[in-house]
């Protein structure tokens, strides 16, 4: 007689695992470090003040306990569940754990990230979490999100627009997707929004990692349009006197 086969471990359910990460995080708590990261943000956040490291560390044991069991689907509900707190660091467990099961990422999650980036993923370190964890990795298995960021970089939203740059950044350091870098990074030239200049200069300076003719090349056409800030972010890496005449070139 063949042995039965294994059976999946009960999944636990959504709510219990939020109400455990939450109550586990806000154990957690360190009001000095909390003050200085509100410090750091140019509006008022709320922080449990816990480092980095120690965050990953803890979602890693919670991936452990929960990936056996569940599935992208469980995932991503305990996701939107976690974002609905006001503390950053338990909104960003949500999407750490729901990077856990990027293999099981498809399009069909693209319209609730969208909702997310509009309601709650509202500064530039929970956006740009979000990309870096959920939609660069669904972007390596679904190219075709080509034509939801060009949608997204013409939202109304900040955090989508935002977004659909900070999305392609890991792809342009490799040489990937530059001719989409460049088209969108040139869609937002006349836009005023600080983070979003500083956003356009790091996706080019990243595109100009493997081809840094071709930044030149860009900069120097485009020069006076962009705004300054979008500049001095994308010549980083240019050698200090190369830096300099680009400065006053695109003047």
């Amino acid at each position: 007689m063949k042995p039965a086969p294994a059976s999946k471990p009960a999944a636990p359910g959504v709510e219990a695992a939020a109400r455990r990460i939450i109550r586990e995080l806000r154990a957690r708590r360190d009001d000095p470090r909390a003050r200085g990261v509100q410090q750091y943000f140019k509006h008022a956040v709320v922080a449990l003040g816990i480092d980095t490291p120690a965050l990953r560390a803890f979602t890693r044991s919670e991936l452990n306990r929960l990936k056996p069991a569940w599935t992208v689907a469980e995932a991503t509900a305990l996701c939107g569940r976690l974002l609905t707190e006001t503390e950053m660091e338990i909104r960003v467990a949500g999407f750490l754990v729901l990077g856990g099961f990027k293999k099981e990422f498809t399009p069909a999650l693209l319209p609730r990230a969208k909702r997310w980036l509009e309601t709650r993923l509202d500064n530039w370190a929970l956006a740009d979490g979000f990309c870096s964890l959920v939609l660069s990795p669904m972007m390596e298995r679904h190219p075709s999100m080509e034509r939801t960021l060009r949608r997204w970089s013409g939202d109304p939203t900040l955090w989508v627009r935002r977004a659909a740059l900070v999305t392609l950044v890991p792809f342009a350091r490799r040489g990937r997707h530059l001719d989409l870098a460049y088209e969108l990074a040139g869609e937002h030239f006349s836009n005023d929004e600080d983070l979003m200049h500083k956003a356009t200069g790091w996706l080019l300076r990243e595109a100009g990692k493997t081809d840094m003719p071709r930044l030149k090349t860009f900069l120097l056409r485009h020069g006076p349009a962009i705004p300054r800030t979008a500049v001095r972010y994308a010549i980083e890496r240019f050698p200090v006197r190369e830096r300099k005449r680009l400065l006053e070139r695109t003047r």
